[in-house]
């Protein structure tokens, strides 16, 4: 992994910051010394999974490659509270390592949400236009947000489909009308858009 790394010229501490994980252990894992991976196989395997992402290797073959090495070596991988206690698994130790995959897996899910949320929400407005002149006492509203997962329209929640887009129909008033439209993104970042537009009865 320290080749491919190389290669593609990227600096291990960037990638520690990019997948949330202890420089050290990034280390550990291109010298193979498992040992100083604290949690055991769960840990490993996720720290694994998580880097070879990173450097855009093909995750199954890197985990085949590790078990393998593994099945190999056991004792490079598991904990010294395991070893000394001579390779004996229990129910206790079952719970544990569910309990430690839950919390990569709970982790991974946040990690990834929050890069794809990164930064604030962007409202792009397609319908009304400024200044547009509408004949009739409804409005279509139809836009869109990236990185936003709330948008409110004149202070009323609207659903998002998955691409980001929204639609709604409001009622107006005749003459001058002034749209707010609001976007959010679970770090608490909002964007603001105000529209004017004209509604003249038919």
């Amino acid at each position: 992994m320290r080749q491919e790394r190389q290669k593609q010229d990227k600096k291990i501490v960037d990638l520690a910051k990019k997948i949330k994980v202890r420089e050290e252990y990034l280390r550990a894992l291109e010298k193979d010394d498992y040992r100083a991976i604290p949690g055991g196989i769960p840990i490993v395997t996720g720290i694994l999974s998580a880097y070879s992402q990173a450097l855009e290797l093909d995750t199954t073959k890197m985990t085949a490659i590790f078990r393998r090495d593994y099945e190999g070596n056991p004792t490079s991988v598991l904990p010294k509270e395991l070893q000394e206690e001579n390779n004996s698994w229990t129910p206790a130790h079952t719970v544990g390592a569910i309990t430690i995959i839950l919390i990569i897996l709970a982790g991974f899910f946040y990690y990834s949400r929050s890069f794809l949320l990164d930064g604030a929400p962007v409202l792009k407005l397609r319908s009304p236009r400024e200044g547009e002149i509408i004949i009739g006492q409804e409005v279509i509203v139809q836009g869109r947000v990236k990185r936003g997962d709330v948008v409110a329209v004149n202070g009323e929640k609207i659903l998002l489909e998955e691409n980001g887009s929204f639609q709604t129909i409001i009622d107006c008033q005749q003459g001058e009308n002034l749209l707010l439209i609001e976007a959010g993104n679970p770090k608490g970042e909002q964007e603001r858009l105000a529209r004017r537009f004209v509604c003249q009865e038919e």
